[in-house]
């Protein structure tokens, strides 16, 4: 009862509630999903809302793009929502950030949500999301940082990431991607972070990677690549963790061991 009466005392200050631009809602107890969602979509001058951690339950609501169209920044994440990522919500044309990961949410991501053009940062990782990686994310040019670990994302990398200029962290982990890893993303110059772990690439570790002068941290552990490493790792002055694990590598190999020894030396976390 206490919980139902803190509920209806948080909805009805949110119905008072004109004007507000900014909205969080972590933790509250006992939510009700479908009402929480019907309070919010009536404040339409809202630009950021987190409702993260909640343990929301069901679909993400479709009309959120209608009601809400200032929106820049949404965080749902760590909930339980479920079902397909909605196709309406291509019209957030002004979402800047966009937070989904810890979910349940499944199926491919939606051709439409090229329409948001000023995303900076997508996140849905650790869902059941699938399908291959989508080539339009190439349009978005504003995109900083790309979130899709932990997933069931399937088939080869395709080439046009390398259009992202301005990206500065790619985390592809834990899902099913194949194939070798493209020469494109050698034009990702902004790279700080690239996460390739538990996948299935396969062939040499691309020299271009040598490249990336900006990377701090690089996996590739648990693939099937193989061969020695490029010399031009060494070239990599920022990066701090190198992770090659659970590959098959010729670390032995002259020139392998040369890079690994400089990597060392310069402190970098090597892990083989």
């Amino acid at each position: 009862m206490a919980g139902k009466r803190k509920r209806r005392a948080l909805f009805s200050q949110l119905r008072a509630t004109t004007g507000l631009k900014t909205l969080s809602l972590v933790n509250v107890p006992h939510p009700c999903t479908g009402v929480l969602f019907q309070q919010v979509s009536c404040m339409h001058g809202l630009q950021e809302l987190d409702l993260s951690s909640n343990g929301l339950k069901g679909p993400l609501p479709r009309s959120l793009s209608k009601h809400l169209p200032l929106l820049r920044r949404l965080s749902l994440s760590n909930n339980q929502l479920s079902g397909s990522l909605p196709v309406e919500w291509g019209a957030f044309s002004r979402l800047e950030d966009l937070k989904l990961s810890f979910n349940r949410l499944e199926g491919n991501v939606p051709e439409t949500w090229a329409g948001m053009r000023f995303l900076r940062l997508l996140s849905l990782s650790y869902n059941q999301l699938s399908g291959p990686i989508p080539s339009f994310f190439s349009s978005l040019p504003a995109l900083e940082a790309l979130m899709l670990g932990g997933n069931k994302f399937n088939g080869s990398l395709p080439a046009s990431l390398g259009a992202l200029s301005h990206i500065h962290a790619l985390y592809l982990f834990q899902n099913e991607l194949e194939g070798p890893i493209p020469e494109a993303l050698g034009s990702c110059l902004a790279l700080q972070i690239l996460l390739l772990s538990h996948n299935r690439f396969t062939g040499p570790l691309p020299p271009f990677l040598g490249g990336l002068r900006q990377l701090e941290e690089l996996s590739v552990s648990a693939n099937k690549l193989e061969g020695e490493l490029p010399y031009d790792l060494k070239k990599l002055e920022h990066l701090h963790v190198l992770d090659l694990a659970d590959n098959r590598f010729a670390a032995d190999a002259p020139r392998s061991r040369h890079v690994l020894e400089a990597m060392r030396l310069r402190d970098c976390q090597v892990y083989m």
